[in-house]
């Protein structure tokens, strides 16, 4: 049994305030017209095809919207998202204890941002410009209402804005699980997705598959040796859990 990895998504509205200016605007509790919240998400459990939407068209709808993601992150082991670490997750969480809702259960997220950070030289981190690079489905576009319109036009209340706004964060659901896929193996440190594995075989730590090659030796720093593998499905590497008890036996081998 693998784990269980949520792909998400989320669409917030602008913050509205009285200001002077166009930059650099300090803005008082007084000059607030409305703040932010949670307009729509976009989910999938990553392997299945269903994509789950749901949206908020006024700030009062927000509280079951959040009682939805709340559900959703209570069952996922792992949440697949983009900035999710500094947006996606803290915007949701925050919305949470603001209505009043109890914490999920504990988490980790996998933020396809901070591993093109660190791995990749592109010019461009954004999901739409690694997915132009890797030749990946593009991100969605909101064509009928472009830019900041889409959002102006659901907050009026524009059937046709939000009905395009749906297509537009499911679309970058699609794009968000390509991604995600494509990078899979260069998570340097991916935790590992097998649980409750009766029979004990190695896995690939990364997607679970046993289709699996053995291919040298880890060592470490302390000098003990693990056998090395990758895995024939999502091409990553991974290492036995017990290292080998003689680092000299067997350094000739290479199962397949």
């Amino acid at each position: 049994m693998t784990a269980k990895i949520l792909v998400l998504d989320i669409e917030t509205a602008p913050n509205v305030a009285y200001v002077w200016g166009a930059w650099k605007q300090n803005v008082g509790q007084n000059q607030w017209v409305s703040k932010s919240w949670i307009m729509s998400f976009a989910a999938k459990w990553l392997g299945e095809d269903k994509i789950l939407y749901e949206d908020a068209r006024t700030r009062k709808q927000e509280k079951r919207l959040i009682s939805s993601l709340f559900e959703l992150l209570d069952e996922a082991d792992f949440v697949v998202a983009h900035n999710g670490q500094k947006f996606d997750l803290p915007r949701i969480i925050g919305s949470g204890i603001k209505h009043g809702f109890k914490p999920p259960s504990p988490y980790r997220v996998l933020d396809t941002l901070l591993v093109a950070r660190r791995e990749f030289g592109f010019v461009s981190n954004t999901l739409a410009n690694l997915c132009e690079e890797m030749g990946l489905p593009l991100k969605g576009t909101h064509k009928k209402f472009p830019g900041f319109t889409l959002w102006s036009e659901c907050m009026n209340g524009n059937p046709d804005a939000w009905g395009e706004m749906e297509e537009y964060n499911v679309r970058d659901i699609t794009t968000l699980e390509a991604l995600y896929l494509r990078m899979r193996p260069y998570f340097r440190n991916h935790p590992n997705v097998v649980r409750g594995d009766e029979e004990g075989e190695t896995r690939c730590p990364k997607c679970g598959s046993d289709k699996i090659q053995y291919r040298g030796y880890y060592y470490t720093a302390a000098g003990l040796c693990y056998r090395r593998f990758v895995c024939l499905e999502c091409g990553g590497w991974g290492r036995e859990r017990f290292a080998e008890k003689d680092r000299g036996k067997g350094l000739g081998r290479n199962a397949s």
